[in-house]
């Protein structure tokens, strides 16, 4: 008994100098919030659905016209390059818009989803630029031995709360992340690691159900389900993350 009070001790000494909430709290704080917007998140996560059904249509188009047209390699390069544009653009926006709507639950303000919309084509431009910069970042980070690329993944795994929530763009979003970060690196890293766990725990479910049609189909919908969840919850994970650290 006195040995689980002193680990209790530890364990809030940590979180405590952490700036960070407890990790039950963040969990249970997290659905709560899920839980309050999940209608909004349900109509966004319908419309980028259907969003990308109609561009997968348009994206065939894109790529049989020169390839018909100009035939050969150049018809196939220049085909998938046109295809390949609308679809950066919109899953670029619709990520933005995701994230934004899901943000302004948190925050408790007035936005509806057309003003998310708006918010992401706006932006566009600055989001994919930062998150390039960011992915190539953690990338090169990879290519050292992998753990180089865990450490860059964590410093800048608040940049997208801060490009949105404090409007700092380009290099200024990576500089703040890392402040916002550091001096709580393992905190974070295992808040993160957690979720990503429990996220590839539940996602695993499709490898280990049987080989029959109807199971299948209630997986895929059940999938669909726990991705839907996972996607918003994971934004409201973050973003609490990052409110728990830019409050310190």
């Amino acid at each position: 008994m006195e040995e689980e009070t002193k680990k209790s001790a530890v364990s809030e000494a940590v979180t405590r100098e952490a700036g960070l909430r407890p990790v039950g709290s963040l969990f249970t704080d997290a659905w709560n919030i899920f839980v309050e917007g999940w209608v909004k998140f349900l109509l966004m996560f319908l419309i980028s659905i259907g969003a990308f059904i109609g561009l997968v249509l348009v994206a065939i188009a894109l790529f049989l016209v020169p390839f018909f047209l100009l035939k050969g390699v150049i018809g196939i390069t220049v085909g998938v390059v046109l295809a390949l544009i609308p679809v950066v653009i919109l899953a670029v926006v619709v990520n933005l818009a995701m994230i934004k709507i899901t943000y302004s639950v948190c925050e408790k303000d007035s936005g509806g989803i057309a003003d998310a919309l708006k918010y992401g084509f706006k932006h566009f431009g600055p989001f994919l630029w930062v998150s390039f910069i960011a992915g190539l970042l953690i990338v090169l980070g990879y290519i050292l031995l992998i753990i180089p690329g865990i450490i860059i993944g964590i410093i800048l795994s608040l940049v997208t709360p801060v490009f949105i929530l404090e409007g700092k763009y380009n290099l200024g979003a990576l500089r703040r992340s890392r402040e916002l970060v550091k001096g709580h690196f393992w905190p974070v890293l295992g808040r993160l690691f957690l979720l990503g766990l429990i996220s590839v725990a539940l996602s695993s479910t499709q490898y280990v159900t049987p080989d029959i049609a109807l199971i299948q189909l209630l997986q895929t919908v059940v999938l669909m389900v726990v991705n839907f969840v996972l996607a918003f919850y994971g934004i409201i994970y973050s973003y609490l993350i990052y409110k728990d650290l830019s409050a310190k």
